[in-house]
């Protein structure tokens, strides 16, 4: 193999791996904005008293459900249930 050769294989190879590295970060990064987004949600959600929980149409222990709704973690199935 010659020396052009071997330099473009290194530098292919270094390439895939800074595109896997970025990747991985930009996906790390991204699950932790999810869960900043979930915990401000559930944060704010916790700071209301139960009356006004109830008048929105859920309970203190569905709070964090409805949080994973809210930032899109997990399906809306209250918005789909309330359409109907």
């Amino acid at each position: 193999m010659s020396t052009l050769t071997q330099t473009l294989v290194h530098t292919t190879a270094l390439q895939r791996f800074v595109h896997a590295v970025v990747a991985s970060l930009r996906t790390t990064a991204a699950a932790w904005q999810r869960l900043h987004r979930q915990r401000a949600a559930m944060r704010a959600l916790e700071a209301l008293d139960d009356r006004t929980l109830a008048d929105i149409g859920f309970a203190r222990c569905e709070i964090g459900s409805v949080a994973a709704e809210l930032i899109g973690a997990s399906p809306a199935t209250r918005r789909q249930v309330m359409r109907a």
